[in-house]
């Protein structure tokens, strides 16, 4: 029997966080000792001493079919422990329809960080995907708080069966893990292409509107230290992690996921003569290399092209007039956004 459980966590909206929570209120009434403790910003490992036999957790939400970069460079960086316990736990977009609840996809989410603990040195107890209600607001308007409230209570009770096998000392793998396998290793070149694509991208489609305040209340809670304000506005560098904790807990609503700015940036990019640059160099490479060092070139283009285009615009939203049109192109303007229930912004 445990009686210590540590938890690491990250989290932009509240689903992991709220997870967390569950996971500790279940096993303090279980009279074990509890620590949550939150990733953000990073930047040393600190294990505190174990009152007896631990079990540590990694709760996290699921980004772009993986987890996120920041849940990634800690556990890698995460002291070996042999034969130390642990569990993963990933939030995913759940969603329901009518009386159907409609499951997310973990994609790479719990098999790279099990990998990489296994090879560490550790027992995997428990790889839980919790369908939490779907927050990014970037593809999608926030959920009905009915819809929310009911998804949230399906998964309360999936948590609570979750602690009730595991703090027993029984290992607890959901059969969906299993089955959604060929699926999830299916998707493994679209997860790559958001670590090496996607992450960039969606980081530098961030925009304030005129109605900031220049509170700098994102830039104060930013995981990542991701936000920095110049000239009293928000700018959004390529270490975001598209959380949606800046859009979510702005108290103007004034941040945007700018939706014609993601169609400027692609657009823009689509006149560059790449062909061109990529057969200059591939005249300098042996041809064994040629594929590999052409997706560096186009991996450092587009990171290229994203960071000057989105800093043009940056520059431009001065305008009133420029602002406004961004901004009024905005699908996020017209959304409703998500927190999970309870959260707010003084949680992290």
């Amino acid at each position: 029997m445990y009686k210590d459980l540590l938890i690491y966590y990250f989290s932009g909206t509240g689903n992991a966080l709220t997870a967390s929570r569950w996971i500790e209120e279940y096993a303090q009434k279980k009279g074990l000792k509890t620590s949550l403790v939150s990733i953000d910003r990073w930047e040393k490992i600190v294990v505190p001493a174990a009152a007896g036999k631990r079990l540590i957790g990694f709760c996290f939400p699921t980004h772009g079919f993986n987890l996120p970069w920041i849940m990634l460079t800690f556990i890698v960086r995460f002291p070996k422990m042999k034969g130390g316990d642990v569990f993963l736990l990933n939030t995913r977009a759940g969603l329901k329809f009518s009386q159907w609840f409609v499951p997310g996809i973990s994609g790479l989410a719990q098999i790279l960080p099990a990998l990489i603990l296994l090879i560490k040195g550790f027992r995997i107890r428990g790889m839980f995907p919790l369908d939490m209600p779907s927050n990014w607001i970037a593809l999608h308007p926030g959920l009905n708080p009915p819809t929310v409230a009911d998804i949230s209570a399906r998964c309360r009770g999936r948590v609570n069966d979750f602690c009730g096998k595991i703090f027993n000392g029984r290992m607890y793998f959901r059969p969906n893990v299993f089955i959604m396998l060929p699926l999830d290793i299916a998707l493994a070149p679209i997860a790559f292409m958001y670590f090496m694509y996607g992450r960039f991208f969606f980081a530098k489609i961030f925009i304030a509107s005129t109605d900031c305040d220049a509170c700098n209340l994102c830039a104060a809670k930013c995981p990542t230290a991701s936000i920095e304000i110049i000239n009293k506005r928000p700018f959004w560098r390529f270490t975001c992690e598209s959380c949606m904790r800046c859009i979510n807990i702005c108290p103007r609503q004034a941040i945007q996921v700018s939706h014609s700015l993601a169609v400027f940036i692609i657009v823009s990019s689509s006149f560059l003569p790449t062909a061109l640059v990529l057969e200059y160099f591939n005249s300098f490479i042996p041809a064994i290399l040629i594929r590999p060092v052409d997706f560096l070139i186009k991996w450092g283009i587009s990171l290229s092209l994203f960071f000057l285009v989105s800093g043009l615009v940056f520059r431009l939203l001065k305008i009133g007039l420029i602002n406004k049109f961004f901004t009024a192109t905005s699908l996020t303007r017209y959304w409703r956004r998500y927190l999970a229930k309870g959260i707010k912004a003084k949680d992290y």
